[in-house]
C-alpha cells in the first residue's frame, strides 16, 4: 500500500538559525550605519516598528550626520496664484495698525540663499513667516512682529542647537541707528528686542537703509544684511548679526562696491526695479545705480559677495565672487570668475537675461579655493546652471516653465539636503507652500 504524500513546510531563516542553534544579531553601530543612510521616508516607517530605531532616529547626533551624508538635490518652489491678502500697516507717528486689503505678489517666497539645516524660512505677505520642514511636510507658523520695512533672515546656533529668527530695520528718524528683534524658535517669550547698535557712518547729512535688493544671508555663524545710503559714494557695508553673543558689527563691502557705480542709464535693465538701486553722488548730485545683480551668498561655510558686472561693457567677465577673509580687518579676496567666450552668445543670454544670478555651490574640487571647482547658479529666470571653468561652458540642469508666474523675479530653486529636524509646535500640512523635487539634479 502506498503511503500518502506529506507536505513539507519550508523553514523560515529565523527557525533555520534556531534549528543550527544560531542567531544573528547586527551590532548596534552597525544598525545606525545602515539607518543613517537610508531616506527619510524609509526612516519614518521604519520609526513605527522598533521603539529603539525609533529613539536613534530622534538624538540630535543622528538627525546631524543624517543631514550631512544625504545627497543635495534641486528643490523649487512653486508661486501660488495671484489672490488677495489682508495686512496691517502702521500708522505715522501712532502705534495703532489699521487693515488693509491688497493683492498678494510673490507668494510665497524663500527668505536666505540657502535652507538651513534643512529648515527653510518662507514668507507669505498675505500671512507672515513660516518655517517648513520639506522633508517631513512640516510647518511652524511664526508669531507675527508687526513691523514693516525689516529684513528677516534665519539661522542655526549650533552649539545651543537654536533656530533664531531675525528682523532688522534702521531708524528714519535717528540716522544710522538700528532697530531689531530675535526670536528664538520654541522660546515661550517670542520676539524681543535686541540692544540698539549705531552704525557709526561718520555723516548725517544722509539716511541709511537696509539694501531690499540684496537678500540676507547665513554663514560663519552670523546672519548678514547689506546697507546703503542714498549718496551712493558714501561708505555702505555689511551688517553682521552673532548667534552666539547676539551683538552686530559692522563689516566694510568689497572694493568694487563704490568703483561699479554707473550713471542709470548704463546700468543695462531699465525698469521699476532700478528704483530700488538708484541713488546719487554726495558732489554732483549724478543719478548713478548700483549693480543690478550684486548679491551676498554663502559659499563653502563662508560669506562671499557677488560682483555683477554682466551689463557694462568695460569688462570681459560676467560674475566675480568675493570672500570675506577676515571680519577685524575687513578684507575680501577674489575667490571665482564666471566668463563665457564671445562666440556662446546664446549661453551668455541664460546669465545676462535674468534680473539675478545666485550662486549655490562649489561642485567638485580637491579642497576650498580650487579656481578649478564647477558652480551651480540659480536664476530668477527659474533655471539652474552649472559653469565648468575648464571649458568655459554653462550646462542647463533645471529649467521650469515660469511662462504663467507674472513678474516674479524671485529665487525659487533652492539646493536642499533631507533634514529630521522638528521643532516645538510643528504640524503637519504646508497648505499652499509646495516644494518640488526636481529628479534629475542628482547628476550635477
Amino acid at each position: 500500500m502506498a503511503r500518502p504524500r506529506t507536505s513539507k513546510k519550508r523553514k523560515t531563516g529565523d527557525e533555520r538559525s534556531a534549528a543550527c542553534g544560531v542567531t544573528v544579531t547586527l551590532p548596534d553601530h552597525v544598525v545606525t550605519e545602515v539607518l543613517v543612510r537610508l531616506p527619510a521616508r524609509s526612516l519614518a516607517r521604519l520609526r513605527c516598528t522598533c521603539r529603539s530605531w525609533n529613539a536613534e532616529v530622534s538624538l540630535p547626533g543622528f538627525q546631524d550626520r543624517h543631514h550631512a551624508l544625504a545627497a543635495a538635490k534641486l528643490t523649487f518652489l512653486e508661486p501660488a496664484p495671484t489672490h488677495m491678502g489682508s495686512y496691517r500697516i502702521r500708522r505715522r507717528l501712532s502705534r495703532r495698525t489699521l487693515p488693509w486689503l491688497s493683492n498678494c505678489f510673490d507668494c510665497p517666497r524663500v527668505i536666505g540663499s540657502k535652507p538651513c539645516w534643512g529648515l527653510v524660512l518662507i514668507a507669505r505677505p498675505c500671512e507672515g513667516y513660516s518655517v517648513c520642514n520639506p522633508t517631513t511636510g512640516e510647518i511652524l507658523h511664526l508669531p507675527r512682529s508687526h513691523r514693516p520695512h525689516c529684513a528677516t533672515v534665519m539661522g542655526f546656533h549650533a552649539p545651543a542647537r537654536e533656530f533664531k529668527v531675525v528682523q532688522l530695520g534702521i531708524d528714519e528718524e535717528v540716522v544710522g541707528k538700528l532697530h531689531a528683534i530675535v526670536l528664538t524658535v520654541g522660546d515661550a517669550r517670542g520676539w524681543r528686542a535686541i540692544s540698539s547698535f549705531q552704525l557709526g557712518l561718520g555723516f548725517t547729512d544722509d539716511a541709511a537703509s537696509i539694501d531690499r535688493n540684496v537678500q540676507p544671508v547665513f554663514a560663519d555663524g552670523c546672519l548678514h544684511w547689506s546697507f546703503r545710503t542714498n549718496y551712493l559714494d558714501k561708505p555702505h557695508g555689511v551688517l553682521s548679526f552673532s548667534l552666539a553673543d547676539e551683538s552686530f558689527r559692522r563689516v566694510p563691502q568689497p572694493p568694487f562696491s563704490m568703483v561699479d557705480l554707473v550713471p542709470v542709464h548704463l546700468n543695462g535693465v531699465r525698469n521699476y526695479r532700478l528704483l530700488r538701486a538708484k541713488g546719487i553722488r554726495s558732489g554732483s548730485g549724478e543719478e548713478v545705480a548700483m549693480p543690478v545683480g550684486k548679491t551676498l551668498a554663502e559659499l563653502d561655510g563662508r560669506l562671499c559677495m557677488v560682483r555683477d558686472v554682466r551689463h557694462r561693457s568695460d569688462h570681459d567677465v560676467l560674475l566675480e565672487i568675493w570672500k570675506l577673509q577676515d571680519y577685524d580687518t575687513g578684507s575680501w579676496s577674489l575667490d571665482y570668475r564666471v566668463d563665457l567666450p564671445a562666440p556662446g552668445q546664446r549661453q551668455r543670454q541664460l546669465l545676462t537675461a535674468p534680473w539675478l544670478v545666485v550662486p549655490l555651490s562649489y561642485l567638485g574640487g580637491s579642497r576650498p579655493g580650487d579656481k578649478k571647482r564647477k558652480l551651480l547658479v540659480a536664476t530668477t529666470a527659474h533655471e539652474a546652471h552649472v559653469y565648468d571653468p575648464d571649458s568655459g561652458t554653462l550646462r542647463t540642469v533645471a529649467s521650469i516653465d515660469s511662462s504663467g508666474d507674472g513678474d516674479d523675479d524671485s529665487i525659487r530653486l533652492l539646493l536642499y539636503q533631507e533634514s529630521l529636524v522638528r521643532l516645538p509646535g510643528m504640524q503637519h500640512g504646508l497648505g499652499n507652500i509646495k516644494f518640488v523635487q526636481l529628479s534629475n539634479s542628482e547628476h550635477m
